[in-house]
């Protein structure tokens, strides 16, 4: 006997994740309707076949079952009827809104699994690729790790540029600022003057050593002028490191500085300015290369600075590549140098704490730049400050 399933009353008999047509996990939307796998393989076996659509239910009458026993109905049941009755279980399919239009033919699962194969050696292929293209970096990283003689002499003219640059404009303006040692000593206040001296000293001496770099001259005005104003400032707390590691102090001068920075910091502030500062002393590595190396790398960056003055106006350069340049070639020298002395493990380490160290000194650097913009004893500091910044570079100390 045939029957005819009514679609929209079992379609409420299971929830919506379970297949449509015997109620059983559904695994996705296959032939347009939501079903599990037996389904979706038995209808791709039979959709075409004419002899089992149009046979009669060779089990118990599931429409009878539903429209006179109601009371007795029970969907596990017709679960179970379904599954076994292949003529009651495709005409559910259609019923249902399976088509066969969307079953391939012989000739289609031909071609389909000739693309499968296809698309499975393309993967390997670009697998492969990209391994071999891997294997090829590490190999070129390895080979490269070796420092030439150029590189060498590279160095070396960073390393003499500081000494000759940055050390001596710094020397030169801080000996003029405490002339009279003794009269400093005797002083119990903080004289306004050395609110002044102490930044200025360490912009002007970082200015020199940048401008002393030949890669810096290598660039058009408008990139200058862009690094001048956005990274320069956020290189002090570095350059306080390097000068206090490089440049004798006596105890009353590094007490004097200490004191200066107490009062543009405040008190709270002060307190993580000297933490990051006994941080970097003591994490860093007192190596000459390493830490002006580094601190060229930060300047060649397309911005270190986040804070702009409302009433100046920084012309950004519509092209950064010729900045990206001249860092991936200052970054790549500095992982070979450490490399070469440290080994692997050791230049990762090394450079890990140089970016750790760096952040922390970002946060505080920036929240000292907010101090002098806004604090009424520190204008001319900043007015100062802002005049160094904004010098033309082809200006002369």
């Amino acid at each position: 006997m045939s029957i005819t399933v009514n679609p929209q009353h079992d379609e409420t008999q299971w929830p919506s994740r379970d297949c449509t047509i015997c109620g059983a996990n559904a695994i996705g939307v296959n032939f347009g309707v939501l079903t599990c796998s037996p389904c979706k393989a038995f209808f791709r076996r039979n959709a075409h076949r004419k002899d089992v659509l149009v046979s009669s239910c060779q089990h118990r009458d599931l429409d009878m079952l539903r429209t006179h026993d109601t009371d007795g109905y029970d969907p596990a049941e017709y679960t179970v009827q379904i599954r076994r009755c292949s003529s009651c279980r495709l005409r559910r399919c259609f019923d249902i809104g399976m088509k066969k239009e969307l079953v391939r033919t012989e000739a289609e699962n031909i071609r389909h699994k000739q693309l499968v194969d296809l698309n499975r050696q393309k993967r390997e292929f670009v697998r492969q690729k990209q391994q071999d293209k891997n294997m090829s970096l590490s190999q070129s990283i390895e080979n490269n790790r070796q420092l030439r003689e150029s590189d060498w002499c590279h160095l070396s003219n960073i390393v003499a540029a500081y000494d000759t640059h940055c050390l001596k404009t710094y020397i030169s303006q801080r000996s003029t600022v405490l002339a009279d040692e003794t009269a400093l000593c005797q002083h119990q206040s903080m004289p306004l003057k050395h609110f002044i001296a102490l930044p200025m000293s360490l912009s002007a001496s970082l200015c020199a050593f940048f401008r002393a770099l030949p890669a810096f001259h290598s660039l058009s005005k408008i990139n200058q002028n862009y690094l001048w104003q956005n990274n320069l400032r956020s290189l002090l707390f570095p350059n306080i490191i390097e000068i206090g590691q490089s440049c004798f102090s006596e105890p009353w001068q590094i007490s004097r500085d200490n004191a200066t920075w107490a009062l543009i910091c405040g008190p709270q502030l002060y307190e993580q300015f000297a933490y990051t500062k006994q941080l970097a002393e003591r994490s860093l590595i007192a190596d000459p290369i390493i830490t002006r190396l580094w601190m060229v790398v930060l300047f060649f960056s397309t911005s270190l600075f986040c804070l702009y003055d409302s009433y100046q106006f920084i012309k950004i350069p519509k092209k950064k590549t010729a900045i990206i340049d001249i860092q991936n070639i200052y970054a790549t020298l500095l992982w070979k140098y450490l490399s070469n002395r440290h080994g692997y493990d050791g230049a990762v380490r090394i450079y890990s704490k140089l970016i750790n160290v760096y952040l922390r000194m970002q946060r505080v650097g920036f929240e000292i730049g907010v101090q002098v913009r806004t604090r009424s004893e520190l204008l001319v500091t900043y007015e100062t400050l802002n005049q160094i910044l904004t010098l033309d570079i082809r200006d002369r100390w």
